[in-house]
């Protein structure tokens, strides 16, 4: 009865790393939007990509705690790197959500 626990445990802590693939695919989206923006010829302001850097490093970050996520099942790991990589991926939508807003939306 304690292994279901544990099984159920180990998915929740893995559905943090998913939750990072899924808003690292967001960031990569946005970020190839504003490209696709200015080479269209638009203004996109130098903050909303001083803050797309720093989002993308961080995404990057989760994703490989994600990865790992994926591939230990040791618990003492497990509990360090899905705290960290829920983290990363808050401060990443964060920093994303920050420059959309600056940014005034990506079809405005």
């Amino acid at each position: 009865m304690n292994s279901g626990v544990d099984e159920a445990k180990l998915m929740l802590k893995r559905l943090v790393g998913k939750f990072a693939f899924f808003f690292a695919v967001i960031y990569f989206l946005l970020a190839f939007a504003g490209v696709v923006r200015l080479a269209q010829g638009d203004h996109v302001p130098l903050s909303t990509w001083l803050l797309l850097i720093p989002a993308g490093v961080v995404f990057v970050l989760a994703v490989i705690d994600g990865i790992n996520l994926h591939r230990f099942s040791d618990s003492d790991r497990l509990g360090k790197l899905w705290r960290r990589c829920g983290i990363l991926t808050v401060s990443g939508v964060v920093l994303l959500v920050l420059a959309v807003l600056l940014v005034g939306g990506i079809d405005s």
